[in-house]
């Protein structure tokens, strides 16, 4: 659960993150404290910011995340309906993963689950944030993760079929980004998990003029 609060000692609006601990399993509890974990580490405008975290009576944990008024990037989509973003306004949101993405691989983070749903937008809808790193991973240099995981529609070929991946799964999902930022819609469309995963494996996908 999210809930919108504003801090006492700044008057500024922040989004907490209540996540109950109580009756999850070991690898459900780490996914949550990963998230607080990563967050931590990372610094970057284009980057939802963690101010703090902490436990609520071994309950829940509480994560203080930097509010984004305009909403998920997915949802300003879906208000467009029909109509295309001027070519501009694409060319700042890819600009701006691109970066955000760039710090992450810098610091051996991998995302792994990039998508519309988490890009979140300032009040202007100009400044994209990249945020839920709930299942990211920290690689050691040179190392590759194994785990399948993140949204069907954006996950990378060698992921669906449990090869080893790196940071070019995230590019991957960045490509799938701008697919749905020139299109409006998702590269992989389909009528259920497997259809839309051997639809990545194959590559098939309408070609962004055919999609608009």
């Amino acid at each position: 659960v999210v809930c919108l609060y504003r801090e006492r000692s700044s008057g500024r609006p922040v989004a907490i993150k209540h996540i109950s601990v109580q009756q999850m399993s070991r690898e459900e509890r780490e996914q949550s404290l990963n998230e607080a974990r990563v967050l931590a580490m990372l610094h970057h405008p284009n980057i939802v910011a963690c101010h703090h975290s902490f436990l609520e009576d071994d309950q829940s944990l509480a994560i203080v995340m930097e509010y984004a008024p305009g909403g998920t990037l997915h949802d300003y989509l879906r208000r467009r309906g029909q109509a295309p973003l001027p070519e501009q306004q694409v060319l700042s949101f890819l600009g701006q993963i691109v970066l955000a993405l760039e710090h992450v691989h810098s610091r051996q983070i991998l995302h792994r689950d990039l998508k519309s749903q988490n890009l979140l937008l300032d009040r202007h809808r100009a400044l994209v944030k990249v945020g839920d790193f709930g299942i990211s991973k920290v690689l050691s240099s040179r190392s590759k993760a194994h785990s399948l995981v993140g949204t069907p529609n954006n996950i990378s070929p060698e992921i669906c079929v449990g090869k080893p991946y790196n940071q070019k799964s995230d590019i991957w999902a960045l490509g799938c980004v701008l697919y749905e930022l020139l299109t409006l819609r998702n590269p992989f469309e389909g009528s259920s998990v497997g259809d839309v995963l051997m639809k990545v494996m194959r590559g098939s996908y309408a070609s962004p003029g055919e999609a608009c």
